[in-house]
């Protein structure tokens, strides 16, 4: 029986698309006197070198890149949903804000969504697209549509004769340990909040959705960011730190005056545990301002420290009997924080009491 020869090159999916996730282009460091949105409650000192055009020692890697283009997916996602509900009111907004005194803050939202809805029309729609995509580039997985019919149908049962209020809505897409962080806390990111509030401020609406999708099992939760005095004072406060720290720099060498670094450790009140300080971890000078090559190499340094801090500082809420070595581990917390305020909050709040919560580190 004759052989059967292929014609044709070998070729590889994986590395055709990981090639065109690594190659997008980035956004080159410009000096600049104004703040992005997206820095908000982030760490100065990261953006006091970003804003003086200081050269990263650890730029996004392909993995962040890949990162990033996963949350582009989403929010492709979302608005295609948004569009075809007939919600989408706009999108990429671009907004500033300048408080007296204090640098500008510029920023491109999400979406803006809400309104009344034409329900026959947005049927319609959905089946335009629908019928679309099943001649171009194949069906759309069925999830999406039936998100889609499923959603409209809610509404439509809700909503049949009222407008719904129009309101910034900002997608974020995350890991699955961001996500039970987010599921347990209750309580959405510091960061994505005044993110958040900058587009409110800078759009003049009182009030934002913000989404987070889990990119594992595409859970969903959501909070409402209201435009008021609390959020604008937050807000104020960052920008009004960024600036000073901006307007005391030595502009003709930056390196000279430097804002504080980030503590490489910190206590989270809610979940009750000592953390590895993620804007150190995922700085972007992190080589430069801390001493490690990689994330991964922060994370063996500190992992095994944060470990013993939680297990002590369990024993202690529990009221379990404290030895000799968890003193000495007490000694090492007491130095960079002030333990004992964080053991009454979280006796208080009837931490560690159930079996789950008490599994090692």
């Amino acid at each position: 029986m004759a052989k059967t020869i292929l014609i044709g090159s070998p070729w590889k999916f994986s590395e055709l698309w990981n090639q065109a996730l690594q190659t997008l282009p980035e956004r080159p460091l410009q000096k600049r006197d104004y703040i992005y949105a997206s820095e908000l409650n982030l760490s100065f000192i990261d953006r006091y070198l970003k804003m003086h055009a200081i050269k990263m020692s650890n730029p996004p890697n392909a993995r962040s890149l890949r990162k990033f283009s996963a949350g582009h997916v989403f929010e492709w996602i979302v608005g295609l949903v948004l569009t075809m509900v007939g919600l989408l009111k706009q999108q990429q907004l671009k907004g500033e804000v300048q408080l007296p005194g204090l640098l500008r803050v510029s920023g491109r939202l999400d979406f803006i969504a809400g309104g009344a809805i034409d329900w026959e029309k947005a049927k319609a729609e959905i089946k335009r697209i629908q019928d679309l995509f099943s001649v171009s580039v194949g069906d759309m997985p069925p999830i999406i549509f039936h998100a889609i019919q499923h959603i409209l149908s809610s509404m439509e049962k809700e909503f049949k004769n009222n407008p719904l209020k129009e309101v910034v809505l900002e997608c974020k897409s995350v890991s699955s340990f961001m996500s039970e962080k987010i599921e347990k806390t209750k309580e959405p990111m510091p960061h994505h909040v005044l993110q958040c509030g900058h587009y409110l401020l800078a759009n003049k609406l009182d009030e934002a959705s913000l989404v987070y999708v889990c990119k594992d099992d595409l859970i969903s939760h959501q909070f409402q960011i209201f435009n008021d005095k609390n959020l604008l004072k937050a807000y104020r406060a960052d920008i009004k730190q960024m600036t000073d720290y901006y307007n005391a720099s030595n502009h003709s060498n930056p390196l000279k005056t430097l804002p504080p670094k980030e503590p490489t450790i910190l206590f989270e009140e809610g979940t009750w545990r000592f953390t590895k300080n993620f804007k150190v971890e995922y700085s972007s000078y992190l080589e430069m301002l801390y001493g490690f090559e990689s994330p991964e190499d922060f994370r063996l340094r500190y992992q095994s420290t944060v470990a013993s801090w939680n297990r002590v500082f369990k024993r202690i809420v529990r009221g379990d009997n404290i030895t000799a070595a968890n003193k000495i581990i007490i000694a090492e917390v007491e130095k960079v924080l002030p333990l004992d305020k964080y053991v009454q909050l979280a006796k208080k709040d009837g931490a560690f009491q159930k079996p789950e919560e008490n599994e090692e580190e």
